[in-house]
């Protein structure tokens, strides 16, 4: 997880990979470091920040939402 997150390496530094540039997306932690990157070190290539905020809602969204399922089908079912 933590390899494939972007934590070593900036998301662009997988151009030479194209399909794995855009397979890792589905990856929360790649939108954790790249936003503390853009935070911490403004001046390395980074998302955009908006792009990062978005993303990590979407996602949180989403697994609150599928947590929250398991959660009700396991207390009242």
């Amino acid at each position: 997880m933590i390899f494939f997150g972007c934590a070593y390496y900036p998301w662009q530094g997988l151009s030479a990979v194209p399909f794995m540039k855009y397979a890792v997306l589905v990856n929360p932690l790649v939108y954790v470091s790249e936003g503390m990157r853009a935070v911490l070190t403004p001046s390395l290539p980074h998302m955009h920040i908006v792009t990062v905020a978005s993303a990590l809602l979407i996602l949180t969204g989403f697994f609150w939402i599928l947590g929250m399922r398991g959660f009700v089908k396991r207390a009242v079912g």
